[in-house]
């Protein structure tokens, strides 16, 4: 994926973040979010976005860089809610694969649990992202 692309989408993403009012939650089971409320999307046990509580949802026994990707792929849904599932995993692979380092960085922020961003300080690895 080309610098300039990457760059678009990161921004395009990081706003949806920042600006959109979503909480990232990190849970050790992602429940199905299937009461009925209108606009829950699931995606296995990975995450889901509940767009009417402005919430997403991410599980944490996944590994941090699954983690990213999954952020990665339910801020998708939010941006492009008419995209099908193929398209939304398939781009949000692309998206993670050209993310740069301080990038990566800024999405790990969001989807460490507060003990893994204590022991990453510990070990002096707070300059680098967790790959």
């Amino acid at each position: 994926m080309a610098k300039t692309k990457t760059n678009n989408w990161f921004l395009k993403l990081k706003n949806t973040l920042l600006y959109s009012g979503y909480e990232v939650i990190l849970t050790s089971v992602p429940q199905n979010g299937g009461t009925g409320k209108r606009g829950t999307r699931h995606r296995a046990a990975k995450g889901y976005i509940v767009p009417d509580e402005l919430k997403i949802f991410i599980n944490r026994r996944i590994g941090i860089n699954d983690r990213v990707i999954t952020l990665v792929h339910e801020l998708m849904h939010e941006i492009y809610p008419n995209w099908q599932e193929p398209r939304v995993e398939r781009e949000s692979k692309k998206v993670f694969r050209g993310l740069t380092v301080p990038q990566l960085g800024f999405f790990q922020f969001f989807v460490m649990t507060k003990g893994e961003i204590q022991s990453a300080l510990k070990r002096q690895q707070i300059h680098s992202p967790l790959c």
